[in-house]
């Protein structure tokens, strides 16, 4: 099987998507602080899905691993996204609580998201959410040939 990087980088290089060559690589690292209860007898299983815009369609590139019963999660998983200097990249995090007994969207609430792009990420580094702040981490790479 293969990952979901790998299918948004093959999609995005059939499509043509993006002109430019890519020159850098972006890892971000996603915490989520305060996350609210919406369920009275539970703490949410949160799970943070990244998103990019291609041609006004949303699509997910990847997600992170589900914490359980966590209300400040810390997640371990590692989004690694290609930087295109001469495009605007527009991303949306979600943040799903996944219950135990269904892992799909379908089943999961849905706790809050934001969007940006990713010049807005390399710049800022720290973008605050309303239902919950995620905190955006990242560490920039140089391809070598």
């Amino acid at each position: 099987m293969k990952k979901m990087s790998n299918i948004y980088e093959s999609a995005a290089n059939t499509l043509g998507i993006f002109n430019s060559p890519c020159l850098t690589k972006v890892e971000l690292r996603v915490a989520c602080k305060g996350i609210s209860d919406r369920d009275a007898l539970s703490k949410p299983d949160p799970c943070v899905i990244l998103k990019m815009q291609s041609h006004g369609q949303w699509f997910e590139v990847d997600r992170t691993e589900v914490i359980r019963t966590c209300i400040n999660p810390v997640f371990s998983k590692l989004f690694t996204v290609d930087f295109y200097f001469e495009e605007v990249q527009r991303l949306r995090f979600e943040v799903h609580d996944i219950s135990s007994n269904h892992n799909g969207l379908k089943e999961a609430d849905f706790l809050g998201g934001m969007e940006c792009t990713l010049g807005q990420v390399r710049v800022t580094a720290i973008i605050s959410l309303v239902v919950c702040f995620l905190y955006i981490y990242e560490m920039c790479s140089l391809l070598s040939d």
